[in-house]
């Protein structure tokens, strides 16, 4: 008596279809094996956001290393010099300025400052490669690596500001959390011969940038960057060249120097969502009343993300990302025009230039005028 197994009981066609998914299932074995093996592909800048590799060119550097001319002789307290006006009345505000950008007719402008930047190596690494040169960037003075951060941040085009810290309005209270700005910050609960020397300090701390701001992630500035105390700094700010970026909404700081007053201030220690509404309302202040400025920090991954969706789309609505010297408007640029040569805002002969003063009124002017302080 013969016996058959049931593999040889069953059709030819069944053999078949048994080889075929049988062999399917081993193969299917095989490569989630291999890839458990290799790993998560490596991703770089570029592979993160379709959308990053257009938003910065790579357009050839004209933002020059510092310049000796517009620095003080020696060093400061922490270990660059001070920067000064040089003798021709030339100002680090506009020699370190960012190439001027053409606006189409009828387009809004926005500029915005990222602050915290640093601390994340390679984070603060692809942002400054792939975000476009307009994008400003406020450094701590406690920033890590300060001389190749400055340097990269140079290389691409992007303007830089000295992020000023000062004391929470709490920095006296026990029950407060801990202090973020250091050291060497400035506040109200100190004498004003410390404070200068807290400033200078920081001043001291890189080289090379456009001007300061009070927008130090963490500290709450208003009782102090807004007080007759904070005053002689301002003026040296303004006497030094720089421009002063007053970050907080809706207040005006004591001084008539050049610079101008944040419309929006987006917090990135939050959701996607929450900073895309924030964005949004940069985008209708700009459109509202012609330009705007933005300071967002620290820097987030979630934040630069929101970033890469959100610049590429202002073209479509009418809106020009600017630098923020394009809309810190300063007296000076016409008397420099010749020193500074594409980093003016007279190279742009038919745009309509509207001027920031630190009553938070805007003017617009034609850019073949000079502009009024």
């Amino acid at each position: 008596m013969t016996i058959t197994s049931h593999w040889q009981q069953m059709p030819s066609s069944g053999r078949m279809f048994v080889r075929f998914w049988g062999g399917c299932f081993v193969l299917t074995g095989i490569l989630v094996i291999s890839l458990q093996v290799m790993g998560p592909p490596r991703l770089d800048g570029d592979d993160i956001d379709v959308a990053s590799s257009n938003l910065n060119p790579g357009s050839r550097n004209v933002i020059p290393a510092p310049l000796p001319e517009l620095q003080e002789k020696h060093r400061g307290p922490n270990g660059f010099p001070l920067p000064k006006k040089d003798a021709k009345g030339r100002t680090p505000r506009l020699a370190y300025a960012s190439p001027t950008v053409e606006v189409p007719p009828g387009n809004a402008e926005v500029a915005l400052v990222i602050t915290g930047i640093g601390d994340a190596r390679n984070l603060t690494n692809e942002a400054m490669a792939s975000l476009p040169a307009p994008v400003t960037f406020a450094v701590s003075p406690y920033a890590p690596e300060m001389k190749k951060l400055l340097e990269q941040a140079r290389l691409n085009n992007h303007e830089t500001l000295l992020a000023l810290p000062v004391q929470q309005d709490s920095k006296y209270d026990p029950s407060a959390g801990e202090d973020v700005t250091g050291s060497y910050a400035l506040g109200p609960g100190l004498s004003p011969e410390e404070n200068l020397q807290n400033y200078k300090w920081a001043l001291s701390s890189l080289s090379g940038f456009i001007g300061v701001t009070n927008g130090f992630p963490g500290s709450g500035t208003e009782s102090y960057t807004l007080s007759n105390a904070f005053s002689p700094i301002l003026k040296d700010i303004d006497d030094r060249g720089l421009i002063y970026l007053n970050a907080t909404p809706e207040t005006t700081p004591r001084t008539n120097g050049p610079g101008g007053t944040v419309d929006v201030n987006i917090n990135t220690d939050t959701d996607i969502v929450k900073i895309d509404i924030q964005l949004l309302k940069l985008q209708q202040a700009a459109r509202r009343n012609h330009s705007a400025i933005g300071i967002m920090g620290p820097l987030r991954p979630v934040a630069l993300a929101c970033l890469r969706a959100w610049i590429p789309h202002l073209e479509d609505v009418g809106i020009t990302l600017v630098p923020l010297s394009m809309l810190a408007k300063t007296p000076d640029i016409k008397a420099t025009a010749s020193d500074a040569g594409a980093n003016t805002q007279d190279a742009l002969p038919h745009k309509t230039i509207f001027h920031i003063d630190l009553n938070n009124h805007m003017q617009p002017a034609d850019s073949a005028q000079s502009p009024q302080p």
